[in-house]
């Protein structure tokens, strides 16, 4: 079911302009049906979960000034990387081969507690979001703040059971290392919307790993009007 702008108004008992403040600040997961903004009930409960430990006043103000350089969604890929045919009959093998894979990109994170973080995070609640794709994380993140953003995407070998809202297996992990827990809701509502793109999500199966990040660069550019600071 999908929500317009006077429900999420009500849902988060802000003002609809607040809502607004959140669409332009890139804050909150959305989508728009014949010029009208819509959200999706299931990433907005996904969504709040994660926003407990933020202040919706906070996320409707945008993110603080940042010393960090302003970069793509793209950029932030080719930090983490993309890793294919990583192996695991399991949602915990899955993600702990994923981890393994992605330290090599990122030494600084501490990958054993990290894996452990996410994992009591998934018993909460799955974090799959349908279309064979999931955004495994822990919650909160201050333990695992990272120099420099960045967002790792692994490919599985064999699609596993991940408790998807759509009963679909997954077989598409994204890793979000966030360089602050505020960064965390502005990356995940980013890559939420660009997976709305039709194109993406058949490039995901089928696109080599520079055209992908051609792709993402380009998508970005046009749904958000070029590259923002995050």
């Amino acid at each position: 079911m999908n929500l317009s702008v006077k429900d999420m108004a009500e849902l988060l008992k802000v003002s609809e302009k607040t809502i607004y403040r959140m669409i332009r600040n890139e804050t909150i997961p959305c989508f728009r049906v014949g010029g009208q903004w819509r959200f999706d009930r299931r990433e907005i409960n996904s969504w709040i979960e994660d926003a407990r430990e933020f202040s919706y006043e906070t996320a409707a103000k945008g993110p603080a000034v940042s010393n960090e350089e302003s970069i793509s969604i793209a950029e932030f890929l080719k930090r983490g990387g993309i890793h294919y045919g990583v192996v695991g009959q399991t949602k915990e093998e899955a993600i702990y081969v994923c981890l393994e894979r992605i330290k090599a990109a990122i030494p600084q994170i501490n990958m054993q507690r990290l894996f452990r973080a996410i994992m009591n995070r998934e018993q909460i609640c799955p974090t799959a979001i349908g279309n064979g794709i999931a955004f495994p994380h822990p919650r909160p993140f201050r333990e695992f703040a990272a120099p420099l953003s960045s967002i790792a995407l692994c490919h599985l070998k064999t699609p596993v059971p991940f408790g998807s809202p759509d009963n679909e297996d997954v077989d598409t992990l994204f890793f979000i290392f966030p360089k602050s827990e505020r960064r965390f809701l502005r990356i995940q509502a980013k890559l939420l919307r660009l997976l709305k793109e039709e194109e993406i999500l058949l490039a995901l199966k089928h696109t080599s790993t520079q055209e992908f990040y051609s792709l993402i660069s380009r998508k970005e550019s046009e749904i958000f009007g070029g590259t923002k600071q995050l």
